[in-house]
């Protein structure tokens, strides 16, 4: 979330809603530990971004832009030991124990500090970049492509009305584990996002008590796996993440699909033939979707 907060103030287009859809971003997804929110968010950012050359160009353009989010992806992973938060941290955000040792002495909590700040000046050199050109062939751009996260989102608006399309158009760059690099599933992505657009957290409307305070009984509430009596973002998108991850047993795209896509045209070849992809993408549909309506 801090990633994307201060991406967007880079450049100078503030998107409340994204940032209330970070919120679950947060150590790698819910505190799973699978994709770093460094990574998710900054790939969002870049997105944003390129948002006009998108909306000129479409489909090529996010051909080239999903480029670039997987060259920072692989930047990401090569220069902080791996792109998946448990594998860097080596901790478990669901036990007490995990949480103290991520905190004290503060040797993990300052090396994801240094991290931000690293992929922070990275990014910052994105500005004025222009897209790789990508040949995507003929077929893919008389067709409508599919995107796992887009997907999702765009079904929890069409089923409870709390959407976002900016968000919804921007988040194809999290395809393939973001940016085909097979990270965690753009499904349960988009699911987590969904239901934050309505319970995350603006950190622009609130000062720093108010963003520690609810930060912490979210994670206490990770850790009691008890219900608050308020909507609880952190809550929710844990019981999502456990449903979403005993349907498909892994929370990474590679493992789910036991694929590493190549390109553009290979993603799509396989997302529009996949069953199991399609049960996923329903899956995290409905599991967001449900857990809306409790708080609509």
């Amino acid at each position: 979330m801090a990633t994307l907060e201060v991406f967007q103030d880079i450049i100078g287009r503030q998107e409340n809603c994204f940032l209330k859809a970070a919120t679950g971003l947060e150590g790698g997804v819910t505190a799973c530990g699978s994709t770093c929110g460094v990574v998710t968010g900054g790939s969002l950012g870049l997105a944003l971004m390129y948002d006009s050359i998108l909306q000129e160009k479409g489909i090529p353009a996010e051909a080239g832009v999903i480029s670039l989010v997987g060259e920072y992806v692989r930047w990401f992973g090569n220069n902080f030991g791996s792109p998946l938060c448990k594998e860097r941290t080596g901790v478990n955000f669901y036990s007490a124990k995990g949480q103290l040792r991520y905190l004290f002495p503060g040797d993990k909590v300052s090396k994801c500090m240094w991290h931000i700040r690293g992929a922070m000046r990275h990014l910052y050199d994105y500005q004025g970049k222009d897209l790789p050109g990508i040949n995507i062939g003929l077929n893919d751009k008389k067709s409508e492509p599919i995107h796992c996260a887009q997907s999702v989102l765009q079904g929890i608006r069409n089923r409870t009305g709390v959407g976002d399309p900016i968000l919804e158009r921007m988040s194809f760059v999290l395809d393939g584990g973001i940016g085909f690099q097979g990270g965690v599933c753009g499904a349960l992505v988009g699911a987590i996002m969904g239901i934050n657009i309505l319970l995350g957290i603006n950190i622009r409307e609130m000062n720093y008590l108010q963003i520690m305070k609810l930060f912490i009984i979210g994670h206490m509430n990770l850790i009691l796996n008890k219900d608050s009596k308020k909507p609880d973002p952190f809550y929710v998108g844990k019981k999502i993440v456990e449903k979403f991850k005993k349907e498909a047993t892994f929370t990474e795209c590679r493992d789910i699909t036991e694929k590493k896509f190549s390109d553009w045209a290979d993603f799509q070849k396989h997302i529009s033939s996949s069953n199991k992809c399609s049960k996923l993408i329903e899956l995290a549909t409905t599991e967001a979707s449900n857990a809306i309506q409790k708080f609509l």
